[in-house]
């Protein structure tokens, strides 16, 4: 089975608006909807479920109308509440395939996330980082939050669902969409430009 897990358990300190980070709205909807419907449209995908926190609540509540399984995390980080999922759920079951998604990616669309999941089968190994060439963010007026030589990683992940250490493959992939993650102002403002000129 392979699982999309949408990581929406974060304060989003850094973005110094009000509210919480997932339920943000870019071109009039919240982010967090953009990334369960690329999820429902992939061809590849078994399951889809959001791992919120005490930091948002009321993702919990927008998730759940939206007829999406909550599962609640600590909230204690990314990686944290990652391992606390797979602890919880299915810690030695090394066949099931977790797709994990940052909240924040407003772009991202189902074809991508099937189109990395071909590669990931094709590389054979346990897990996948997906990254994004640090011009396509330069190009795009954007501002990585970290950098790997001349790549970026994206928000978007594959693993098994095990607490073992994972073989990793590395894929670079020069899409825009895997670059935007939201975590400033600035960053709305270049979404928006963006979904605008593709008509989304």
């Amino acid at each position: 089975m392979i699982t999309a897990l949408i990581m929406a358990g974060g304060k989003g300190s850094r973005m110094e608006l009000e509210g919480e980070k997932p339920l943000i709205k870019v071109s009039g909807k919240p982010m967090i909807q953009y990334v369960i419907e690329a999820a429902r449209n992939s061809k590849k995908l078994d399951r889809i479920i959001v791992a919120t926190s005490p930091n948002t609540p009321e993702t919990s509540k927008f998730v759940h109308k939206m007829g999406v399984e909550v599962f609640k995390t600590p909230g204690d980080g990314y990686v944290e509440d990652l391992v606390f999922f797979i602890s919880k759920t299915h810690p030695e079951d090394e066949s099931e395939v977790i797709v994990t998604l940052s909240s924040d990616l407003p772009f991202i669309n189902g074809e991508t996330i099937d189109e990395v999941l071909v590669e990931y089968e094709r590389s054979g190994k346990p897990a996948m980082c997906v990254a994004v060439p640090l011009k396509i963010f330069r190009d795009n007026g954007l501002k990585p939050s970290i950098i790997m030589g001349d790549v970026v990683p994206s928000g978007l992940n594959i693993l098994r669902s095990t607490d073992k250490q994972q073989d990793e493959e590395v894929l670079i992939l020069g899409k825009v969409e895997l670059a935007l993650n939201i975590n400033s102002c600035s960053d709305i403002t270049v979404s928006e430009k963006l979904l605008k000129q593709t008509h989304r």
